[in-house]
This record gives structure tokens, C-alpha cells and sequence, in this order.
């Protein structure tokens, strides 16, 4: 017998995850949310090693962008593997779970989730796109990492 769902998750059907996925205009407000937070962090992080923008060649503006991906992957795989959803998610009321068991995902599938992201973003944001016409509003990354977003 499995154990119920911790509180704020779905509960889930047999079959896997069976309610309200979390929709690509939400989804894009999240984002939004999550990268003025990312930008404040990095902005920090740039003034902090004193980055010339107007030479991407020194050794500060390549430390600086190097510091910015770790702290987007702490950041990201971090809060969905540990709260759930990142803060612009939770802020909305979404959740990132297993899309087979509805369970919340480790930091190992929130790491490869995280890739998946990049390769998202990456690709004119197709990836991220592709979740306003899947009938489970997977993008990209849920596809790659077996996730799936839904409305707590």
C-alpha cells in the first residue's frame, strides 16, 4: 500500500497524475517572477566581482555568467526538489510532481529537469512553447525529466 501524498500535493490516480496541470500563460508568469529574482541574485553577484559589460573577454564577466548558471541551477532544481516548485511556482499556487506517481521529485530529476530547461530556452524557447499545446502542458524539460506542473 503506498502512502498518501504529503500535504499541498495531489493525491494520485493509478495510472499516475489525473488533475489540473498548470497551464503555459501561469507557467510564463512564473518564469517571470523567478527571473527578476535570478537577475536581483546575479546583478549582486556582478557588482560583487566589479564585471565590466563592456568587455564579455575579462575573466570577471566569465566568472560572473559561470556564478549566474550555478545559482540558476541551485536555485531551480533546489526549490522544486525540496518545496516543490520554484518561488515564482509557489507564489501561483503550482507544483512540480512525477508525471507516472504525482509523488514530488528528488534533486536528481530536478537537476535533469533543470537541463531540460536550457535546452528549452536554448532552442527559441520551443521547448518551453511546446507546453500551450500538449494535452498535459509538458514543455520540453517535464518530457526529459518524466515531470509534469500542476495547480495545488
Amino acid at each position: 500500500m503506498q502512502n498518501p501524498p504529503p500535504p499541498g500535493y495531489p493525491a494520485q490516480a493509478a495510472s499516475g497524475f489525473q488533475g489540473s496541470y498548470g497551464g503555459f500563460w501561469i507557467r510564463v508568469v512564473a518564469y517571470i517572477i523567478d527571473f527578476i529574482i535570478l537577475a536581483v541574485i546575479e546583478g549582486i553577484i556582478a557588482v560583487v566581482l566589479g564585471v565590466n559589460f563592456q568587455d564579455p573577454n575579462s575573466a570577471s564577466y566569465r566568472t560572473s555568467n559561470g556564478l549566474g548558471l550555478l545559482v540558476s541551477l541551485i536555485y531551480f532544481a533546489g526549490l522544486w526538489a525540496y518545496m516543490g516548485g520554484s518561488l515564482g511556482q509557489r507564489v501561483l499556487g503550482l507544483r512540480v510532481v512525477d508525471a507516472n506517481t504525482g509523488q514530488p521529485i528528488g534533486l536528481g530529476k530536478a537537476a535533469l529537469r533543470w537541463l531540460g530547461l536550457l535546452v528549452s530556452f536554448f532552442v527559441c524557447l520551443i521547448g518551453v512553447i511546446w507546453v500551450a499545446f500538449d494535452s498535459r502542458k509538458q514543455g520540453w524539460m517535464d518530457k526529459i525529466a518524466g515531470t509534469v506542473v500542476v495547480r495545488a
